[in-house]
């Protein structure tokens, strides 16, 4: 489940929308957001680069047990709710460790002399 709380503010006309995106899913989750204002979508910038917004959809990942901040602006008008959420699906994680990987990273184990001293 995808939890999603807003701000709206309007100043000199323009609609200046921020949320917060929550799962309590155990794993990643991927999530696409649509605006709902009946206009343009402004993101942010972060020097030449857009954050995650495609004409008025952002999607991104949300890990478990994070929030995730996104906003926007727009010469729109407010409306309630400012944001739906039209997907969210498991994410695959590439980050699986590979089993080769998990055998390497095993210790030797060696029985203890208490384990070696017993006799049956």
């Amino acid at each position: 489940m995808i939890d999603l709380d807003w701000e709206i503010d309007r100043i000199d006309g323009v609609t200046l929308v921020s949320a917060t995106i929550e799962t309590a899913a155990t794993t990643p989750q991927r999530v696409r957001l649509e605006s709902q204002l009946d206009g343009p979508v402004w993101p942010p910038t972060d020097g030449d680069r857009t954050a995650a917004w495609t004409d008025a959809v952002w999607e991104g990942v949300i890990e478990p047990d994070r929030r995730h901040g996104i906003g926007f602006a727009s010469p729109a008008s407010p409306v309630e709710p400012p944001l739906a959420v039209t997907d969210s699906q498991r994410a695959s994680s590439d980050r699986s460790p590979r089993p080769a990987a998990i055998l390497a990273s095993l210790t030797e184990w060696k029985p203890t002399p208490t384990v070696v001293g017993r006799e049956r």
